[in-house]
């Protein structure tokens, strides 16, 4: 059986990697600031139909973005959820042995 400091630093830990989720997460969000993604802002750089194929790739890309910011936001809430229980099971232990 692990110890109340044991639970408590595994809660931490978690804690710690749920942060940094976060900040991975928030990050994202602005992965795209300033890379054309509309058909009239990539013009300058792509026509015919590598333009198209570079918008749809974009459209793609972006979706697989936002996937992954929504898990890492998912990963971080799971990992709060569980230190939380880390923190209430080490509450119940009196003292260590």
């Amino acid at each position: 059986m692990a110890t109340k400091h044991q639970l408590l630093r595994e809660a931490a830990d978690k804690e710690s990697l749920a942060a940094a989720f976060m900040r991975y997460a928030r990050g994202l969000a602005g992965a795209f600031d300033g890379i054309p993604a509309r058909p009239g802002d990539c013009e300058s750089y792509w026509t015919g139909p590598a333009a198209q194929r570079y918008l749809t790739q974009v459209v793609k890309v972006r979706r697989e973005v936002a996937d992954l910011e929504d898990s890492c936001l998912a990963t971080a809430d799971n990992l709060r959820r569980r230190a939380a229980s880390l923190r209430a099971a080490a509450a119940t232990i009196v003292a260590d042995p």
